[in-house]
């Protein structure tokens, strides 16, 4: 998973190190004055620093530079180093080496590897792909979900048994085949204002009926029949009004 660092609160950081840094350290690096005023960083987001890029004459070497992750900054000291970033290898460094804090390729590389896990290129979403979820008996697991308005499940699939529990936390589409004389519908766990689709079935026989939740209001006050043609479906949209109650709408029939 890719993680962002955090930046500099100042520009053109540069400060050195107070003593050597061994390539198996990786607890603190202390430098010459401190450094809390010019950093940040956390376990979340770290902060990233280069050492010995340039010698203090400003001459590059490339053999000794190394990139440093780190998650803390208290007053000289940097701490919870990730060592060998970004291509460079672990190795010793002398006190006095030159140490940065400038945003670089390591750091733009990161906002660009977190921006396209889930964006496209030009900014838009990328679209995701679920699979639906067969489920052979009516009894599911329980889950809670804050915010219900998309659940990312593309529907869940029933074979009907006497009765069928719908579990609105999971999904806002369901659809059963009818295979059944007489299916009697439960639900389970929905949301106030929350809606779901229903697709109702009817299998190779047809023929086959359903029971309603008691407490759905339907227009006229009486729930709609069903399609009895075999292999044809009916599609039932039910809106969660209180606790426990609902009302209900006829999608499409005969389909």
């Amino acid at each position: 998973m890719a993680n962002l660092y955090n930046v500099p609160l100042k520009n053109n950081i540069q400060f050195t190190l107070q003593n050597s840094l061994l390539s198996g350290e990786t607890s603190t690096i202390t430098f010459t004055a401190s450094v809390s005023s010019y950093l940040q960083a956390s376990s979340t987001m770290k902060g990233i620093l280069v050492v010995d890029r340039v010698d203090s004459s400003g001459n590059e070497t490339p053999t000794k530079v190394e990139y440093i992750a780190f998650t803390g900054v208290s007053g000289s000291t940097v701490t919870g180093l990730t060592r060998g970033l970004a291509g460079s290898t672990t190795q010793d460094h002398s006190a006095g080496a030159i140490v940065e804090f400038v945003p670089d390729i390591t750091w733009a590389q990161a906002i660009n590897d977190v921006f396209t896990n889930q964006h496209n290129s030009d900014g838009t979403h990328k679209s995701a792909a679920f699979t639906n979820i067969i489920v052979t008996n009516a009894s599911l697991v329980s889950a809670t979900f804050v915010n219900r308005a998309y659940i990312p499940v593309s529907q869940r699939l029933f074979s009907s048994v006497a009765t069928t529990t719908f579990d609105w936390a999971y999904s806002n589409i369901h659809s059963i085949t009818l295979s059944v004389a007489t299916t009697t519908l439960s639900f389970a766990n929905p949301l106030d204002g929350q809606s779901v689709i229903t697709r109702l079935g009817q299998d190779g026989t047809g023929s086959r009926a359903v029971v309603f939740p008691s407490t759905i209001k339907w227009a006229g006050g009486t729930a709609p029949i069903l399609t009895s043609t075999a292999s044809k479906i009916d599609s039932i949209g039910f809106l969660c009004t209180a606790s426990g109650y609902y009302d209900g709408y006829i999608v499409g029939q005969n389909l």
